[in-house]
């Protein structure tokens, strides 16, 4: 290994370990009451030398959803079969979203504040929600596309509005869930209920039959 790949593979440590301090503050106080000056002391490095990695905490923030959304991608592909057609498929995929803000709680609330956010198009570094290598949006549209094609899921809706809907409509049920403990008209409700409802509906809205 030469002086120049040594160098990158250690700066790419070091990127890696500053976005683990991210998440441990982050995760911990909030968004909102974290700091640059927190991570830095987290990560054990002084504030000029963070900065030379990140430019700012929403270069952070992004960093850390790049993560969260590569984790849904890989459940998102592992949930897919080519012996299922593209209606059984968006269940699974739909299924495993469930399983993502389940297990990943954090990293889901970090998608769900980043989806709240308005940020310019040059603060979000080209790479989250418009490639495709970390966009599950872009993912559903082209199931929902193959499921047209294949007739088992309905055409009378374009692929990339049903898509919005089933990722805004979803991704809202899980929030729901997630504070349902701070919603008193919630407090009789099985959040399995609640879910498992809201896949009877989409599945009777998309389906073909």
């Amino acid at each position: 290994m030469g002086i120049t790949e040594r160098k990158e593979r250690a700066k790419e440590q070091r990127r890696n370990d500053i976005i683990d301090a991210a998440e441990r503050i982050l995760f911990t106080k909030g968004y909102e009451n974290s700091t640059m000056e927190d991570v830095a002391e987290e990560a054990e490095l002084s504030k000029a030398t963070l900065y030379l990695y990140f430019k700012s905490k929403e270069d952070l923030h992004f960093a850390i959803c790049a993560r969260a959304l590569q984790i849904l991608m890989k459940m998102f592909q592992k949930a897919v079969s080519k012996n299922k057609s593209a209606f059984e498929n968006l269940l699974g995929v739909g299924k495993a979203y469930v399983k993502f803000a389940q297990k990943h709680t954090s990293y889901f609330k970090s998608i769900i504040h980043f989806e709240g956010k308005e940020f310019k198009e040059k603060d979000c570094n080209g790479c989250l929600l418009g490639n495709p290598e970390y966009c599950p949006l872009m993912f559903l549209i082209r199931l929902i596309e193959k499921g047209q094609n294949d007739k088992s899921v309905k055409s009378g809706v374009s692929p990339e509005v049903m898509g919005h809907l089933l990722w805004s409509q979803t991704t809202g049920v899980l929030q729901m869930a997630n504070m349902k403990k701070c919603n008193v008209l919630m407090d009789k409700l099985n959040i399995e209920d609640i879910i498992s409802g809201h896949f009877r509906i989409l599945k009777s809205g998309i389906k073909k039959k």
